[in-house]
């Protein structure tokens, strides 16, 4: 981990929060309270993408894979096609949703971007966007302002979870990138000497959201 990675973060998450300010100003409402399905519709009636929900037979009629898929980005110049696989779980149907959205945002480029259940078959540069969408779709499905509102209202975990529409597992991950690289940040600055960089900042923010907000996320 270095600072082109913070640098990274800061730049998905900035892009992030403007789609959300975007859409606040949209709706007329605060962000705290948008969900997912404001930001798909927002984008469904603005960016001239369609959603498309397809079980795993139609998925084989479009691309060929071996492993399963969980969602797909079909891009060009005119418009996106994001097809998700309407046979997971409403939890992973979400995120899927707003992985693929991630795409659109940050991949300019006009081309299939499949998301596989087992990433075998992906290349560097995949593994690359892949990360980048996952996290997009952590910033989208639990936005910072709505995230820091109902810690501050010492919701506990699992209400959290109910109320973004996002699994136990990503939203562990969305909690822990939350506060990851702002402890990152000050380690690099303080030019701190840590052998295991990601343990040490896994115990520190632990301890903070637990001291801070009475929440537990192992």
């Amino acid at each position: 981990m270095n600072t082109d990675e913070i640098e990274k973060y800061i730049e998905l998450e900035n892009q992030a929060n403007q789609l959300i300010e975007k859409i606040e100003k949209a709706k007329n409402c605060d962000a705290k309270d948008l969900k997912w399905w404001h930001i798909s519709n927002y984008l469904e009636n603005n960016n001239k993408i369609v959603l498309v929900p397809l079980n795993k037979n139609e998925f084989s009629n479009i691309i060929a894979d071996t492993y399963g898929i969980y969602g797909l980005t079909l891009k060009d110049s005119r418009m996106a096609m994001i097809c998700y696989n309407n046979e997971c779980i409403e939890t992973r149907k979400h995120f899927t949703i707003m992985h693929e959205i991630g795409h659109f945002l940050l991949h300019k480029n006009n081309q299939t971007y499949p998301s596989l259940m087992q990433e075998n078959d992906y290349t560097e540069e995949d593994k690359i966007f892949e990360k980048e969408a996952n996290m997009m779709a952590g910033m989208l499905l639990a936005n910072k302002k709505a995230v820091q509102s109902l810690l501050d209202d010492r919701k506990p975990f699992n209400y959290l979870c109910k109320y973004f529409g996002i699994s136990k597992p990503a939203l562990k991950i969305r909690l822990f990138n939350l506060f990851y690289f702002q402890t990152l940040e000050q380690i690099l600055n303080e030019e701190k000497e840590i052998k295991d960089l990601y343990a040490y900042s896994h115990k520190t923010i632990n301890n903070y959201i637990y001291y801070n907000y009475k929440l537990t996320i192992n």
